[in-house]
């Protein structure tokens, strides 16, 4: 299980994006309509922004992304299918 404690966001085009990584959890602005979003870095079923399958789901806009962890790097990457 990775920890994303202090983790830096990126976007798909590889620019930095604020994010609040703590635990297993990381807060983030929609790269749409900058309103809140949480995704949950875990592994299991059923943990919104984790995977392409259940993917945190923006409540501004309804723009959908998962994060992917690169723990070498100490790095979420934002990942969507809009």
């Amino acid at each position: 299980m990775t920890r994303v404690t202090n983790f830096h966001l990126v976007d798909e085009a590889g620019g930095r994006s604020l994010c609040d990584a703590f635990g297993n959890n990381a807060a983030f602005k929609c790269p749409k309509c900058e309103h809140p979003m949480l995704a949950i870095i875990l592994p299991t079923q059923n943990r919104r922004g984790s995977t392409a399958d259940n993917p945190a789901v923006c409540r501004g806009c309804g723009f959908r992304a998962w994060l992917v962890a690169e723990p070498a790097k100490e790095l979420l990457r934002l990942q969507s299918s809009d």
